[in-house]
């Protein structure tokens, strides 16, 4: 008897959810596909065709701050370099070899980071937006609607 009650409440929870689920499903899943696809095709416009070259922005914050990284650190390559020929100390050559090292490593980390940028300038292609008329905002809205 207990059995049938804990069946009868699990039903009770579960059975609703289930049948929801259920009816708001249509019928024609490839109908509803092909429609939204459609629907995608006319919202995006067209293709901009590729740049001969890629375009870079010379003016963005992140150019700016490896800028100044760049001369951060050939600033503390020239600084290293001079004290350690003044002074002659194995431990200010160790500082001045640290600094080679991070410097390079910048410098290898921007050319890869930027054969990356170029890399990606070729293969990715802009969308060209086109701004919808009236017609198609309200076709587009009488879908919405009725999804």
């Amino acid at each position: 008897m207990v059995l049938l009650i804990l069946a009868a409440l699990w039903a009770v929870v579960l059975l609703p959810p289930l049948m929801r689920s259920r009816a708001g499903r249509g019928g024609d899943s490839i109908a509803a596909f092909n429609d939204r696809l459609a629907l995608i095709g006319r919202t995006n416009g067209t293709l901009a065709p590729l740049p001969e070259e890629p375009v870079f922005t010379t003016g963005t914050r992140a150019t700016r701050r490896r800028q100044e990284v760049l001369r951060v650190l050939l600033g503390a390559v020239a600084i290293t370099t001079l004290a350690a020929v003044a002074t002659g100390s194995g431990f200010l050559w160790t500082i001045q070899v640290l600094a080679d090292l991070v410097l390079l490593a910048f410098l290898g980390l921007w050319a890869w980071i930027r054969s990356l940028q170029i890399e990606q300038a070729r293969k990715v292609r802009a969308i060209a937006w086109r701004i919808p008329d009236a017609a198609d905002t309200e076709a587009h809205y009488r879908r919405a609607a009725s999804s």
